[in-house]
């Protein structure tokens, strides 16, 4: 009797749940509206949850040291409009050889290079490096544009006196050096890094700039003027 007893009252028990109304069950109205504004808030795009979970994609993301760098690299120098043409122009030499003495074009010495290339574009410079150092205006390191010329010392013209000259042809403010075309005694027509902390980093007297300045008269000149 008793069990029949215990199996009819959990019946009633099943039966009364059952037919309990749904309504019955919800949570208090004031209970849904905090859950509602919450997962709004955090649905949002502009809510803490999803910016703080877009902030860490971002930053943990395998390429964010690349977008860092990208960003904040540089611009690059471009310098006077004609300096690019010139460097085109100078790089046509690359491999020609070296005589003292000559002027071009299918030979160089280090000034003579640098003028054959000045004046292709309407500009005369004066025949030795030493006296090319008299012209344009002096430029400091840190402002190095392509077209600049850089001077050493070389071992016939002595420590500290102009001997050598070549032609800037690109700079990389980020790294503080420049690449720079000239006629080398021994290999001719290259191109040298600088400072190289070597040769032409112990030898380095200045730095000149002509275009731009006063001995600069390629403004009258065509865009594509070369001779």
């Amino acid at each position: 009797m008793k069990l029949a007893k215990i199996v009819t009252i959990l019946a009633s028990i099943c039966i009364l749940a059952i037919a309990t109304p749904a309504k019955a069950q919800r949570l208090p109205e004031a209970h849904l509206k905090i859950a509602e504004r919450a997962i709004n808030s955090n649905v949002s795009t502009e809510g803490s949850f999803v910016s703080a979970s877009l902030v860490m994609a971002r930053t943990n993301n395998p390429f964010e040291e690349l977008r860092v760098a990208m960003l904040n690299s540089p611009a690059p120098v471009i310098g006077h409009p004609l300096a690019s043409k010139m460097v085109n122009y100078a790089e046509r030499f690359l491999g020609t050889r070296y005589v003292w003495g000559a002027s071009g074009p299918n030979a160089f010495d280090c000034s003579g290079f640098v003028g054959y290339v000045y004046r292709s574009f309407g500009i005369d410079l004066h025949r030795s490096s030493s006296e090319q150092f008299t012209q344009g205006e002096r430029v400091a390191m840190g402002n190095l544009r392509p077209g600049d010329l850089l001077f050493f010392s070389s071992s016939t013209s002595g420590r500290g006196r102009v001997g050598h000259v070549a032609m800037v042809v690109s700079v990389d403010n980020a790294a503080g050096s420049c690449t720079f075309i000239h006629a080398s005694t021994k290999r001719g027509v290259v191109y040298q890094r600088f400072p190289d902390n070597g040769y032409y980093q112990k030898h380095f007297v200045g730095a000149r700039r002509i275009l731009g300045t006063s001995l600069d008269c390629t403004a009258s000149l065509p865009a594509d003027h070369v001779q």
